[in-house]
């Protein structure tokens, strides 16, 4: 595995290093610049790899609906992102980076092994454990380096409380779960966003 620098300039990746490959080689590109969680890697194969994987959505529009109904609007079901998508904790590294990048998101949650825990893979745990480690994405599985048990809250938690999880337990994003399944994600840009323009709600008028 080969690490270079490169620029996502909104449209097109610019390398900016020369990229030294001779025969078969892995490259995860680091970008400098924009989102490094959105667009921290980009794989370069030279090999046969699985068939590329499809988004497995766990509810369909009109729960989607239902739910944005169900929850208010200073909690974490207010304004948590619903839009989920799991694969088997068995998928290769490389196949869920490739979904993750075609599905605009940074993190992609794991489907539950024999232990029943979800779990959630990042672009951070990528970055720690694929390109710091020196190891190929081809030949590592999701599950294995997927942060287990999954960190959740109650999509009913007010975003004051949620927030200090978050800071409590140093980590940037949870998974909204209910009765034991994944309902949605929050992350603490999420949070920040909304708080920026709406506050904390009237439970917390003075919370800064």
């Amino acid at each position: 595995m080969q690490t270079i620098r490169g620029h996502f300039n909104g449209r097109s990746i610019e390398l900016l290093e020369e990229v030294p490959i001779e025969g078969e080689s892995h490259v995860l590109i680091t970008f400098l610049d924009g989102s490094l969680e959105t667009a921290a890697a980009r794989e370069q194969r030279l090999g046969t790899f699985s068939e590329p994987l499809q988004p497995l959505h766990i509810y369909g529009p009109e729960m989607w609906r239902q739910m944005a109904a169900k929850y208010r609007r200073f909690t974490v079901g207010g304004i948590m992102t619903r839009r989920i998508i799991t694969v088997p904790h068995t998928t290769q590294v490389t196949a869920a980076l490739n979904l993750m990048r075609q599905q605009g998101i940074s993190s992609i949650m794991v489907e539950p092994q024999d232990d029943g825990e979800w779990g959630i893979m990042t672009m951070r745990d990528v970055l720690k454990q694929i390109v710091m480690a020196n190891r190929s994405p081809e030949e590592v599985t999701v599950g294995e380096i997927a942060s287990h048990p999954l960190i959740q809250v109650s999509p009913d938690m007010n975003l004051h409380d949620c927030t200090e999880r978050m800071i409590e337990l140093n980590i940037r994003r949870v998974a909204v779960t209910e009765e034991g399944r994944p309902v949605g994600i929050i992350s603490d840009t999420d949070i920040f966003q909304f708080v920026e323009e709406h506050g904390w709600g009237p439970e917390f008028p003075t919370a800064v």
